[in-house]
């Protein structure tokens, strides 16, 4: 069973932003690719006001996925407002700004030459990593934590820049074609911010390639790559937006899994009810 749902013009056209045959070949090498200039200050400024808002009170959003940092929760660093920030979880679920720019055509019209035409949302991040205290995370695989939800090929995270991110504040590091592995085994490691997070088994820091990048870029990435990123030692912030898609061809990993946890959220094409289903198609209401 089909459900369809209405096509805008833009998704009638020709893919405006769809890969070049270069950029598929990189894809299948290395397993990510990285796209300047894809939102420009502006953009990107009016959605970190939105996020902004939220911490300082002026819009209301869910308490449980607002996360602080957490070597202020620990006391171990001082910060207020979103200077003690970690990240909000969600946000495309419970703000209209969020979701409209899940639903991007400059994000998603790549996935479409990767995933295929019908897309779900979810899962997604607006991240801060605050001067000298924000904390990176050790090296792990997207589809470790997601298979337990999801049974899919691969599903594909987007990491937008909102800032210059460099080794200095701590960018992405990658390593390339290691999208073409197996899930590793990862490990526990200590600490509160890092149960975030488990490291997967035996990967060297020497292997990895370092994805610096100006405000606006947008990096696409494969759920088997190995990625990881480092602490900010600077005094600037290094702040970025993170999405979350698969196909809407994929299936429940298991039957309890139906219908729980966040909702998935429908991006673009058509829905399956003998897939995932139901997708949200609008945010939710905000609990109280």
């Amino acid at each position: 069973m089909i459900e369809s749902h209405k096509i805008s013009q833009a998704e009638k056209t020709e893919h405006q932003f769809r890969l070049s045959s270069d950029e598929i070949e990189q894809w299948d090498r290395d397993g990510y690719l990285v796209r300047q200039n894809v939102f420009s200050t502006e953009e990107n400024d009016f959605l970190r006001q939105v996020a902004e808002d939220i911490v300082n009170g002026k819009r209301p959003f869910p308490a449980v996925h607002v996360n602080h940092n957490a070597l202020v929760k620990e006391g171990k660093a001082q910060g207020d407002g979103i200077y003690a920030m970690h990240k909000l979880h969600f946000p495309s679920n419970y703000c209209t700004e969020f979701l409209e720019r899940t639903r991007d055509s400059r994000l998603t019209d790549p996935l479409v030459d990767l995933l295929g035409p019908d897309i779900l949302g979810i899962n997604t991040l607006f991240l801060w990593k605050a001067p000298k205290i924000g904390l990176g995370f050790p090296w792990h695989q997207d589809k470790f934590y997601f298979r337990s939800r999801f049974r899919t090929k691969t599903t594909v995270g987007t990491w937008t820049a909102f800032d210059v991110a460099d080794q200095g504040n701590g960018c992405l590091y990658v390593i390339p074609g290691s999208h073409k592995a197996d899930i590793f085994q990862h490990d526990d490691l200590d600490g509160t911010q890092q149960q975030e997070f488990k490291l997967a088994r035996g990967v060297r820091d020497e292997d990895g390639v370092p994805v610096e990048v100006e405000p606006g870029s947008v990096i696409w990435f494969h759920s088997h790559l190995l990625h990881k990123s480092t602490d900010n030692h600077s005094q600037r912030f290094r702040r970025s937006f993170v999405a979350h898609y698969l196909s809407a061809q994929a299936e429940w990993s298991s039957p309890e899994k139906v219908g729980r946890g966040q909702p998935v959220m429908w991006i673009r094409g058509r829905t399956y009810a003998d897939k995932i289903y139901p997708a949200q198609m609008n945010v939710l209401p905000m609990p109280w």
